[in-house]
């Protein structure tokens, strides 16, 4: 069962190397190209990394657009910092794998094990005076290895939940320093992706950025829309981003974002989208190249299973972690993320929201897990 899923992702990689001229494994010493993952998603700050719109349907206003020929190094390594986790290292192409050994299933006398594994790339195919634009392809697969039923229905819990998802991204900054971004994606969150209309989403994230009279902050207008989002209806985006000063960020609103640098080698991140996607992380620099972190995330995942009785239920997974890591910066774009932490109030369950009831509700206890993960960057 595992065989084809490795193969898909394997795929998907191979996807990513050839659409930016390498190795999905090196830095390409040919002529860079400068695809979009020099623009951090809206509201992350440009020296720091990872956001939860790196999360599968949602993983914050965007800060100004500059399109430097060649960014210092220093300014390029601080851009891998304060991300932290298997996924949240970076916003470029990549591979990412966790494991979550068997732990009991509260009220069945089962245990509950799982292999996450997420790829994605992406193909610039525009830059010029109206922006710049790229196709993107994101696959995450978890495999359950568990007995578990859901109790309420007696249908067996799945054995494998997909997200597929191909993208476009267009940026584009004006000569009045107003910037537009349109990230667009069709795709299938489900057990069995694409296997009706009924399985099948179409995601949007939409914002303006528009400069402040102190020309030092900015506003923030768009809206964000997911059917398998923690809010399955469109969600208001709405944010000043105070830029006090090199060392201290924050966007006010929604998304609600921070990024502190008390001192050189430290870095606070901290960012929230509705319901229950948010994270505190805490980043220290040991060298240029190697840092470590620790800090508190909150996920929810959610997915159209293809046998519900409802068609507006929608299968969540829901966790809290605590973890920690070591991230190293590898050559001039790459980072390996090697992390690990403690999983709880683990869920899952059906319902048209995350805001109501759910029924067929499995918990989990919590337990450790560990992850690796590695990203190119621009």
């Amino acid at each position: 069962m595992m065989r084809p899923i490795w193969v898909l992702l394997l795929l998907t990689l191979a996807l990513s190397g050839q659409a930016l001229g390498q190795s999905p494994y090196a830095p390409s010493v040919a002529a860079p190209v400068e695809p979009p993952y020099s623009y951090p998603p809206p509201g992350e700050p440009a020296w720091s990394a990872g956001s939860p719109w790196d999360t599968p349907d949602t993983r914050q206003p965007l800060p100004e657009i500059v399109l430097p020929a060649e960014p210092p190094e220093e300014e390029e390594r601080r851009s891998k910092r304060g991300g932290g986790g298997p996924f949240g290292g970076s916003a470029g192409p990549g591979y990412g794998v966790e494991w979550f050994p068997a732990q009991q299933v509260q009220s069945q006398d089962v245990n509950f094990q799982l292999v996450d594994q997420n790829a994605s790339a992406g193909l610039p195919i525009y830059k010029g005076d109206y922006g710049l634009a790229a196709l993107t392809v994101g696959v995450q697969n978890t495999h359950y290895f568990t007995d578990a039923v859901l109790p309420d229905s007696g249908r067996a819990f799945p054995e494998d939940l997909w997200n597929v998802k191909f993208g476009l991204t267009y940026i584009r900054k004006f000569d009045s320093g107003s910037s537009l971004g349109i990230i667009t994606s069709i795709g299938s969150a489900s057990d069995q992706p694409f296997q009706s209309i009924d399985e099948i989403n179409f995601n949007l994230i939409s914002f303006l950025r528009k400069p402040a009279a102190n020309g030092r902050d900015a506003w923030m207008f768009g809206v964000m829309y997911s059917p398998t989002g923690s809010l399955n209806f469109p969600v208001p985006i709405l944010a000043y981003e105070w830029n006090k000063s090199e060392t201290f960020q924050m966007n006010v609103g929604i998304p609600l974002s921070l990024t502190w640098r008390p001192r050189e080698d430290w870095t606070l991140t901290a960012a929230y989208v509705p319901l229950t996607n948010g994270s505190v992380m805490l980043t220290h620099d040991l060298t240029d190249r190697w840092h470590i972190y620790g800090g508190y995330r909150s996920i929810a995942e959610s997915y159209f299973l293809s046998d519900r009785v409802n068609k507006d239920d929608r299968f969540f997974s829901l966790q809290q972690r605590l973890v920690t890591g070591l991230r190293w910066d590898v050559g001039k774009h790459g980072v390996l993320d090697l992390s690990t932490g403690y999983a709880f109030d683990r869920r899952y369950g059906e319902g048209e929201n995350q805001g109501s009831t759910l029924h067929d509700e499995v918990e989990v206890e919590p337990g450790a897990f560990i992850g690796l993960d590695f990203r190119l960057t621009f």
